[in-house]
């Protein structure tokens, strides 16, 4: 893959950026060699609108990746987003060959779980082990070796839309690069921020990047529910656009540097100064009134995530709370706003654990392309009996699935 041994290389490819990352796995975290990232007109929602754009793009991304980490990456572990990304929860049931549980059956019942009949415009990108039941006996994590004639697995499996990973195959082909597995934006973004604990306890994690919001919830230490939501950073910066009658880039420029979810974080006084539109000369006006636009989208945002958590009937199960994180997590006071609509605990979630470039990772908005990294080095965590780590679905023999082969006999 690389120029380095046992090096991950990711790609986020988000509604307005694009995001490489280098990293190698420690016994203990993530060690990042290098980030790049560029800004990109080519995608939306996850989905590819401009190959060229979000080629040049990908490309530049690279480079700075590459000279950042001194490796030479020719393929990635893509990210995939959007509205078309879908989680379902599943059964696998098989018997056993033998008075006890083989790893040959953990297989055989992980791939009757994943059978799944959907349209041929759906592809499967992840499968996570919730619980083993061995002869009605639930709760198990690995059963290798445990007596049993049943064996069922419930499973959460995320899926996408083929052509959206065909399209980011075909830009990343172009730019030099081979996805050799795709992961879902959701699944990454969670990996990224959350601690072993509030998995135990139970959480949601929101990503609010430009687009939309990826969602997730576990209980129980394992993912129980993956969705997106259609409503993201980009809705705000248009209502501020439309409210204060500036040009988008104006807006978002206001947004990110005096932009806050709650009328609670503004002082007395405050003002701003908004570029106008027709060559007319910049206005002053109260900081207040850029609250005043974006604190009810705010509200309805997590509105929506309030109804997903009731929907599901997990809302009893979440003592672990909300976890914010994506570009939009950073803005002044999203947390009291969202303890006051979601009647939760809410913190915003950075990268954890991060080794090397610990600075430039303190950022809510490269959770996902850290994310990405994290499940490629989750055969490293110990911790994980193997039974529960993800099905890995390669796109490739090389690189990183060699690599990837590799640390998994560390443990098998």
């Amino acid at each position: 893959m690389n120029q380095k041994d046992e090096v991950i290389a990711t790609l986020d490819l988000g509604t307005t950026k694009v995001t490489m990352l280098v990293a190698e796995p420690t016994e203990t975290g993530i060690k990042v060699l290098g980030v790049g990232t560029a800004e990109c007109e080519g995608l939306r929602k996850g989905m590819v609108i401009s190959i060229g754009k979000a080629v040049e793009a990908i490309r530049r991304a690279r480079h700075d990746a590459e000279q950042m980490s001194g490796c030479v990456v020719t393929e990635v572990v893509a990210g995939v987003g959007g509205p078309h990304v879908v989680g379902v929860n599943t059964h696998g049931l098989v018997t056993t060959k033998n008075a006890e549980i083989r790893k040959s059956d953990v297989e055989r019942v992980l791939e009757a779980a994943s059978v799944l009949s959907m349209p041929l415009d759906r592809v499967l990108m992840n499968v996570l082990p919730s619980q083993y039941v061995v002869d009605e006996h639930d709760g198990i994590k690995d059963p290798v070796g445990m007596s049993g004639v049943r064996l069922e697995v419930e499973a959460h499996l995320i899926t996408g839309a083929r052509t959206a990973l065909e399209n980011i195959t075909k830009c990343a082909e172009r730019s030099g690069l081979r996805v050799v597995e795709f992961v879902a934006n959701p699944l990454a973004s969670a990996l990224a921020v959350l601690e072993d604990n509030e998995r135990e306890l139970g959480v949601v994690v929101l990503d609010l990047g430009h687009g939309c919001g990826d969602l997730t919830i576990w209980v129980h230490g394992s993912l129980l529910h993956t969705t997106v939501i259609g409503a993201g950073g980009g809705v705000i910066t248009q209502d501020i656009a439309t409210g204060l009658r500036t040009p988008i880039a104006c807006a978002e420029s206001l947004k990110v540097s005096h932009g806050a979810a709650s009328h609670r974080m503004v002082k007395d006084g405050e003002t701003i100064e908004v570029p106008t539109v027709g060559g007319r000369p910049d206005k002053t006006l109260s900081r207040y009134v850029m609250t005043e636009i974006i604190e009810p989208r705010m509200v309805e945002i997590f509105g929506l995530v309030r109804r997903e958590i009731q929907k599901t009937g997990f809302e009893e199960f979440l003592a672990g709370g909300v976890v914010v994180t994506g570009g939009s997590a950073r803005m002044p006071g999203i947390v009291e706003l969202g303890d006051d609509v979601l009647n939760l605990p809410v913190r915003v979630g950075e990268p954890l654990h991060v080794e090397g470039l610990s600075s430039v990772l303190a950022n809510p908005a490269l959770s996902t392309a850290y994310g990405l990294a994290v499940y490629a080095a989750l055969p490293h965590r110990s911790n994980i009996p193997w039974p529960m780590l993800p099905v890995r679905h390669r796109r490739s023999r090389g690189g990183v699935a060699g690599w990837l082969r590799k640390a998994a006999g560390f443990f098998f």
